[in-house]
This record gives C-alpha cells, sequence and structure tokens, in this order.
C-alpha cells in the first residue's frame, strides 16, 4: 500500500501545484469494500470549501483515469485543521503575530514554550517568548508547532476573530 500512497502522491503534487495548493499528508482507511483516501492540503492562504470541492473533483478524476483508485472509493480533501501541528516551513507566514505551542531542541533538550510568531526569514523562525525574542532554526530545532486557538476561533495574540481552517474549531 506504501507504494501506491507514493504514487498516487506524484500524481496529484502536479495538480495541487496549478491550483496553488500543496499535500500535507495522505491517509487512507478500508470502508467496507472500497478505501476512504484523505488529502489534507494547504495553501499560502486559507484553504476554503471551494478549494476543497475543486480539489476533490480534479484529484478523483485524475486518480480514476489512471486507475490508481477504484470508482468505488472515496477520497476525501481537507485543511489540516487547527488541531494538526504545522509540517512544512510554507506554512508559517500566514500565521505571523498568532500565538503558538512550540516544542523545539535546545542545548541537548527538549522544550515546550508558548510564543508568539513574529516574522519567517528564509529557514529562521522568530518568536517572541513575552517580550524576549527567540530566532530558530526550522528544519534543526523546531519539533512540533500548533497555532493556538480558543473554542470560538480567537487567537490570543492577534486580539481578533481568526478565520479558521475547518468547523472542528467553532
Amino acid at each position: 500500500m506504501n507504494e501506491l500512497l507514493e504514487k498516487i502522491k506524484t500524481q496529484v503534487e502536479p495538480v495541487l501545484d496549478r491550483l496553488n495548493a500543496y499535500l500535507i499528508d495522505l491517509t487512507y482507511s478500508k470502508v467496507k469494500n472500497a478505501y476512504k483516501y484523505v488529502f489534507y492540503v494547504d495553501k499560502d492562504t486559507y484553504v476554503t470549501v471551494e478549494d476543497c470541492s475543486i480539489i476533490s473533483r480534479e484529484l478523483e478524476r485524475i486518480l480514476v483515469d489512471e486507475k490508481l483508485i477504484s470508482p468505488d472509493d472515496q477520497i476525501e480533501i481537507s485543511s489540516p485543521g487547527v488541531d494538526r501541528p504545522l509540517k512544512f516551513l510554507r506554512q508559517y507566514p500566514k500565521h505571523k503575530e498568532k500565538y503558538f505551542s512550540v516544542t523545539f531542541k535546545s542545548d541537548d533538550k527538549t522544550m515546550t514554550k508558548e510564543m508568539v510568531l513574529k516574522d519567517v526569514v528564509g529557514e529562521k523562525l522568530v518568536f517572541d517568548d513575552r517580550g524576549k525574542i527567540l530566532v530558530s532554526d526550522f528544519v534543526e530545532h523546531m519539533i512540533q508547532a500548533n497555532v493556538q486557538f480558543d473554542a470560538f476561533g480567537f487567537n490570543i495574540a492577534s486580539g481578533v476573530y481568526d478565520k479558521v481552517d475547518d468547523w472542528t474549531a467553532l
């Protein structure tokens, strides 16, 4: 199955690129006599319901035509959602001035801090830790970072209602 998932990823990446989106993750599960594939996608702006609908139609057509999935299989397109950590550096710029829970390596120990993302410079993330500026190399130091929202989509750092990527946060 891993080989099939890699073939699927290879087929969908150019389609997503054309639609100004990119793949974060792909999962699958067995549902009765078929499979359900869940594509987690993101954009440099926020993912909308319309984006998911367009991507779904495009991917289903290509994957069925290429016989990578059966017409009986299900595909679902979703934004990563607020409960998933950011996985790629490309995801960070749209979250400037937002409150994060960040887990990172520092001097051979793992630390978790709640900080505000101030900027992204090259592969460096600039965080404000209560007035102290911390610069972290994304590749070498970051373990996990989650944007922090309350149940109403309120991000403490920005002080305004932020558009969230999925309804589960509301």
